[in-house]
């Protein structure tokens, strides 16, 4: 609560395409304790034939986990580094776009499933969160879910966003989305 005082997220940043401000350790060498979390959760839900995105691929351990039952994942990250280390799958790609950008609404969805575990912690502004948040809303398809685990989304780097359940669920709800527990730490919006 204190760095929120001290460094709060602003309301705009004033770029049009924001640049990444990801300063936190690569993670295309090891899987956070948050996305194995979610993605022990997530496995049985996702449905074969499904399409995903993950946003933020780290080592790709989404990919490497689901590849043989879903039709393509879609991967991104602002981490030359993840893009490098991702295996060669043939229904998965990864490519270098910031989710607070407007490259995300280019992404060819829809979506069965959006993984992102840490959806406001790099955030540059309160506005380009908004639009991300929006940009997944439209990429989902009916009944597709955006999936969260609450450790990665009550982190946040100084000036980022920091999201409680309640903050989640208004999210989803201003979009028209449900919210949802999976479980105690897995949190859903879910398009109807």
């Amino acid at each position: 609560m204190i760095r929120r005082f001290l460094h709060p997220c602003p309301h705009h940043c004033g770029a049009l395409d924001p640049p990444a401000v990801y300063r936190d350790v690569s993670f295309a060498e090891q899987v956070s304790p948050d996305q194995v979390h979610l993605l022990a959760v997530l496995e049985p839900l996702v449905p074969a034939g499904a399409r995903l995105l993950h946003v933020g691929v780290g080592a790709s351990a989404v990919a490497r986990q689901l590849s043989p039952r879903v039709a393509w994942i879609e991967g991104i990250t602002v981490v030359q580094a993840e893009v490098a280390a991702a295996p060669p799958l043939a229904n998965y790609r990864v490519s270098m776009v910031n989710k607070y950008g407007p490259g995300l609404g280019t992404l060819p969805g829809p979506f069965d499933v959006v993984v992102d575990n840490n959806p406001g912690s790099f955030a540059c502004c309160r506005a380009h969160f908004s639009g991300m948040m929006d940009h997944y809303a439209r990429l989902l398809a009916p009944g597709g879910r955006l999936v969260t685990e609450a450790r990665g989304a009550r982190w946040s780097q100084v000036g980022g966003i920091t999201l409680r359940w309640r903050h989640w669920r208004a999210e989803g709800r201003s979009r028209g989305l449900s919210a949802e527990k999976l479980d105690s730490t897995v949190w859903a919006l879910r398009r109807r």
